[in-house]
């Protein structure tokens, strides 16, 4: 199993007021010696749409009237997933490589603000194998009701 170190991490909301709130989070990993690669996760009404990249994209849709034209390419070439909620991601997930590196995507998108921040500072630097990834709200649930 390759390791993969957590290069960066953030989060921000590029939009809201009386529309709905659309946060972007990305997180930077890289394994070995390999070059890095995002994953960057849009979510809006908790719809996600996710990315994976071999360049930051976050800026891109923190500022989309600047970045419109790369925001069309990345859009046209395909999102590693999109969906109305995220229970396909955790059902069908054996594909993706590095799919704990989605599993902390989503946690910090879905906890409070005082907790992602936290978390990220607190991970920072470290390989995902030596961190324990807490589950996100919509991962409880989604167990809760494979469960029931």
């Amino acid at each position: 199993m390759k390791k993969y170190q957590i290069v960066n991490a953030r989060v921000d909301q590029c939009s809201g007021g009386p529309d709905a709130a659309i946060l972007v989070g990305e997180v930077g990993l890289k394994s070995g010696r390999g070059k890095p690669f995002f994953f960057t996760l849009i979510e809006c009404d908790g719809m996600p749409m996710i990315f994976k990249t071999k360049e930051s994209v976050f800026d891109w849709w923190m500022d989309p009237d600047s970045h419109s034209d790369e925001l069309d390419k990345l859009q046209a070439a395909g999102s590693l997933y999109d969906s109305e909620d995220y229970s396909e991601l955790f059902e069908k997930h054996d594909d993706i490589d590095c799919y704990d590196g989605l599993r902390y995507l989503i946690y910090l998108i879905r906890a409070s603000w005082d907790d992602t921040e936290s978390f990220i500072a607190q991970t920072k630097g470290k390989n995902l194998d030596e961190i324990e990834i807490p589950k996100s709200d919509v991962e409880e649930e989604w167990e809760e009701g494979d469960k029931g």
